[in-house]
Order: structure tokens, then sequence, then C-alpha cells
């Protein structure tokens, strides 16, 4: 379980900057390391494209909050 952490850390690292692009990268370790069928790859695709666009609006979040205490620190 420690590899397929490691591999998909760097593929998610890696992974293009396009909704979904991630769970498409990752769907070679999904397949070879942990065995998924052709359902459980649905499955996750579905699953993540769900989530998806919450993991971004989460970091667009937390990206201008980081640029507002900067902005605020730097005119100090």
């Amino acid at each position: 379980m420690v590899y397929v952490i490691f591999m998909l850390g760097i593929i998610m690292v890696a992974a293009p900057g396009v909704p979904g692009g991630a769970i498409m990268a990752a769907l070679g370790v999904l397949t070879s390391v942990l065995g998924f069928h052709e359902a459980a790859i649905g499955l996750m695709i579905a699953l993540y494209m769900a989530q998806d666009s919450f993991g971004t609006a989460t970091n667009v979040t937390g990206d201008g909050a980081i640029n507002v205490l900067i902005d605020r620190w730097s005119k100090e």
C-alpha cells in the first residue's frame, strides 16, 4: 500500500490542471497495482468528477486567503 500511496502522490503532483485530469492520470496505478476492473474504474471516475469541483473551489479559496494575508503583511 505504501507503493500505491507513493505513486499516486507523484501522479497527483504531476497531473494536468484540467478537470478530471488527476483521475485519468491515476488510472494506470488503479488498474495495474490495485487490480480495479472496468466497473470499479467507472465508479472511481464518477465519484471523482462529483467531488472535483469542491476540491478546486477549496484550492482557489485557500490561494485567495493566502494572497490577502501576504498583501496585508507586505503593506506593514
